[in-house]
């Protein structure tokens, strides 16, 4: 699933969530011509997740995001301790296709409302992974500096004012747990958000003012630290 943070980062949106503009012949809910149930868009309208069902789904997601979506190959998000509030938003722009990725399109487009509270159930339960090893002490340094202190002489705000001290986000509101993502991962999703302008909803374009100013250096930094968070 190419989700984990947010696309990443708070409600790794990717810019478009739920922002009410469909591909043409994807409806938000209801009922299609025939009386076929549509699937839903909204996260809202999911029924109540079985953790134990999502387990035996996960079977399949494993190959990408590791057992209990604890990945440990670096291009793919880690989907184990995410939000709820997150991943089903990003599941369901993904079946739509909404948000654009040639494998996820493809797998979630085969899963049902039921299948989605499911997965999301079950992940959202599991351990977050533990820190990737090997980064850059210097590196680190100074993404924990931009991290907790932000920069406001580019009017980039501290990143802990919204993700938490310890990465953690904010379930209530769908902003991304983002702590132990690869450096790999979270640089790409980083640079996502440097291209989505002020289209898509609040989150998506707080990410986009916040990651614009940054150079490919800071966001190393800042992905060193989210990666070896204690």
């Amino acid at each position: 699933m190419g989700l984990g943070f947010g696309g990443v980062f708070a409600a790794l949106t990717v810019g478009v969530l739920l922002t009410g503009v469909l591909p043409t012949g994807v409806l938000a809910q209801g009922t299609a011509p025939g009386g076929t149930a549509v699937p839903t868009l909204d996260p809202s309208k999911l029924p109540a997740g079985d953790a134990a069902n999502g387990l035996k789904l996960s079977a399949t997601c494993t190959g990408c995001h590791g057992p209990a979506g604890v990945s440990e190959t670096a291009k793919f998000p880690r989907l184990a301790g995410q939000h709820a509030s997150y991943l089903a938003p990003q599941l369901l722009i993904l079946r739509a296709g909404i948000r654009p990725s040639q494998i996820m399109n493809r797998v979630a487009g085969k899963l049902s409302d039921q299948d989605i509270a499911d997965l999301v159930a079950y992940f959202s339960a599991q351990k977050v992974g533990d820190a990737w090893a090997g980064q850059d002490a210097a590196l680190v340094a100074e993404g924990a500096k931009l991290y907790g202190g932000g920069a406001p002489e580019r009017n980039v705000i501290a990143c802990v004012v919204c993700h938490g001290a310890a990465g953690q986000g904010v379930a209530d509101v769908g902003i991304a747990l983002v702590r132990h993502q690869s450096p790999e991962y979270a640089v790409e999703v980083m640079h996502e958000f440097q291209k989505l302008g002020t289209t898509g909803t609040p989150l998506s374009t707080a990410m986009y003012l916040e990651m614009k100013p940054l150079s490919d250096h800071e966001l190393d930094a800042l992905a060193a630290y989210l990666a070896a968070l204690p």
